[in-house]
């Protein structure tokens, strides 16, 4: 009996697979493949009509042209062509629209050639230096292109070393019996062409034996960090710093202090020298 009921099974799934698969043959085939394509624009060919910028420190100009070509790729419209202009520091100044429309600065409407005018005025202080341009296009599928990065100088015909001037230091320091004494070494620096081009004030020290000190030169900073660096006020042109004298110094006598001052364009100020006289009471 047993073996009856498993030929009958047997007979059962070798006709089920026989069916599906005669089921499965009859079936339409869809052989479709959804695979959509989409594609992004490409930039080439940039272009700028200065690699230097020549302006003055009053009412300052950053004029220039830019141009690049766009190929749609195949992806659809070109919604936009943009141009950003970011300052050396890194700050996005403007962002521009770029135009295929035969309006100058363009030269032929409708040949994918897109350019734009580069006009920035109302500067405060201008920041001599590298300036960034970037390049980038979007279609109407809301792909976007490669960036095209270029990069261009502003210099100043104008420009005038920084001056420092009116020195705030003690003139003697006594070495402590145990710790540490605290003073803040402070000197004002000014610059014609504006505060923004003053790129860092510091000060060397030498050794009553002319020698100069390690870690020279010093940094002093305008940042109204008076915990740290002694600063009352931040951008008052006031620049200082905290030094320090232990109790394990082992060098006495006539310290010499000179300090200066460089703008962004490399020229140094004066040196303005000042002394302090470090003694064990």
């Amino acid at each position: 009996m047993n073996k009856k009921i498993q030929k009958r099974n047997l007979y059962i799934v070798l006709c089920a697979l026989i069916f599906g698969f005669l089921f499965s043959s009859c079936e339409k085939k869809d052989d479709t493949v959804i695979d959509p394509n989409f594609k992004s624009p490409v930039l080439t060919n940039p272009f700028k009509s200065k690699d230097t910028v020549f302006t003055v420190s009053i009412a300052p100009v950053i004029s220039l042209i830019s141009a690049v070509s766009v190929d749609p790729n195949g992806g659809g419209d070109i919604k936009s062509v943009t141009c950003k202009v970011l300052s050396p520091d890194n700050t996005l100044l403007v962002t521009i629209p770029m135009q295929d429309n035969g309006v100058n600065p363009d030269s032929t409407a409708g040949d994918g050639r897109y350019s734009c005018a580069i006009n920035i005025g109302n500067i405060s202080c201008v920041l001599v230096g590298q300036y960034s341009i970037q390049l980038i296009a979007e279609n109407t599928s809301g792909l976007f292109s490669n960036q095209i990065n270029s990069t261009f100088n502003v210099v100043l015909t104008n420009n005038q070393a920084p001056v420092v001037s009116r020195l705030f230091a003690p003139d003697s320091i006594a070495i402590p019996l145990s710790g540490v004494t605290v003073s803040t070494l402070s000197v004002f620096a000014l610059d014609s062409n504006g505060y923004c081009d003053i790129k860092r004030v510091f000060f060397n020290s030498f050794r009553p034996d002319s020698t100069i000190t390690p870690n020279s030169p010093f940094a002093m900073f305008d940042d109204g960090n008076i915990a740290d660096h002694g600063d009352t006020v931040a951008g008052d042109g006031r620049f200082s710093l905290k030094i320090q004298i232990a109790s394990t110094q082992t060098t006495f006598g006539w310290f010499t202090f000179k300090y200066q001052a460089e703008d962004n364009s490399g020229l140094l100020s004066n040196v303005l020298i000042g002394r302090i006289y470090i003694y064990r009471p």
